[in-house]
C-alpha cells in the first residue's frame, strides 16, 4: 500500500517537474523574445535620436546661411522661402560665391527663382554680366519676374522654353530657346523638375556641353539623387580638363570647374 502510495506521489511529482520544466522553457522563449524585441527598441531609438540630431544640425546649418546670404547680399525687400522643392541655402551661397569669384561674363541657369536673384544681388553695379534663365513654366517665370521688379534689378532675362519630347528617353526643353547661347561661364542646373524622372535633367549635357567656354563652371543641385548624380559624372567625362566634386549639401550639389 505503501509503495503504491509512494510511486503515485513520485508519478505526480514528475508530472508537475515536466509541467513547470515546459512553461518554464515557454517562458524562457518569451523572455527572449522580449529581450529581442527590447534590443530592437534600443537601436531604432539611438538611429531616431542620431536621425534627429542630424536634422537639428542640417536645420541650423541652413539657417546660418541664410543669415550669412541676407547679411551679405543686403536685401531691402523680402525674399521667397528657400529649402523643400525651392533651393536650399547652402546651394545659394556656391551660387553666389561662384559669381563673386569666378566673374562670369555670361550665366546660363535651367530653372528659375529665388537662385535667380541671389546671383542677380552677387553682381556688382555695373556688372557687363548676362544672366539668362530658363523657365518651362510661363507662370513660374513671371513669378521670377516678379520678384527681381520687386527688387529693383533689370538687365536679367527669363525665357519661358516649354518642354518637348528630346529624344526617345526623355522630354527637355524647346532647343530653339537655346539656339543662340554660346560660351556660358556658368551652368546652373536646377530644372527641369526631376523628382520623377531620372532623364528630366540630362538634355543639359547633351545640348549644352558644347556651348561652355573654356573657363566654364557646372554646378548642379539635388545630386544626391541618382539621376542628377548621374548625369554630373557624364559631364565631367566631356569635361577633361575640368574636376567634378560632390558638396555634402543638403540635397548634394555637384560642381564641375576647370582644374
Amino acid at each position: 500500500m505503501i509503495t503504491w502510495v509512494f510511486a503515485c506521489a513520485l508519478l505526480g511529482f514528475l508530472l508537475l517537474l515536466l509541467l513547470l520544466t515546459r512553461k518554464m522553457r515557454a517562458m524562457g522563449k518569451k523572455l527572449g523574445q522580449v529581450s529581442r524585441d527590447l534590443g530592437q527598441l534600443q537601436k531604432d531609438l539611438r538611429k531616431g535620436l542620431k536621425e534627429s540630431d542630424a536634422n537639428q544640425w542640417e536645420h541650423y546649418r541652413e539657417s546660418e546661411i541664410h543669415a550669412q546670404l541676407l547679411n551679405l547680399l543686403k536685401f531691402t525687400e523680402p525674399i521667397p522661402p528657400t529649402r523643400s522643392w525651392a533651393a536650399s541655402p547652402d546651394l545659394l551661397m556656391t551660387l553666389v560665391e561662384s559669381v563673386r569669384v569666378n566673374k562670369p561674363e555670361l550665366i546660363i541657369e535651367l530653372g528659375s527663382g529665388i537662385s535667380t536673384l541671389m546671383m542677380a544681388k552677387s553682381l556688382p553695379a555695373g556688372s557687363k554680366t548676362k544672366i539668362i534663365s530658363f523657365d518651362h513654366s510661363a507662370e513660374f517665370a513671371q513669378i521670377t519676374r516678379d520678384l527681381l521688379e520687386q527688387h529693383s534689378i533689370t538687365g536679367v532675362e527669363i525665357r519661358v522654353a516649354p518642354l518637348e519630347q528630346y529624344d526617345s528617353q526623355r522630354t527637355w526643353y524647346s532647343k530653339k530657346a537655346f539656339a543662340d547661347i554660346s560660351n556660358i561661364d556658368l551652368l546652373v542646373v536646377d530644372g527641369p523638375p526631376g523628382s520623377k524622372d531620372p532623364q528630366a535633367r540630362s538634355g543639359a549635357r547633351l545640348e549644352l556641353a558644347s556651348k561652355l567656354s573654356a573657363r566654364a563652371t557646372v554646378i548642379i543641385d539635388d545630386a544626391d539623387r541618382d539621376g542628377e548624380h548621374a548625369m554630373a559624372q557624364a559631364f565631367a567625362e566631356v569635361l577633361p580638363s575640368h574636376t567634378l566634386r560632390f558638396l555634402p549639401h543638403e540635397k548634394g550639389t555637384a560642381v564641375i570647374s576647370p582644374s
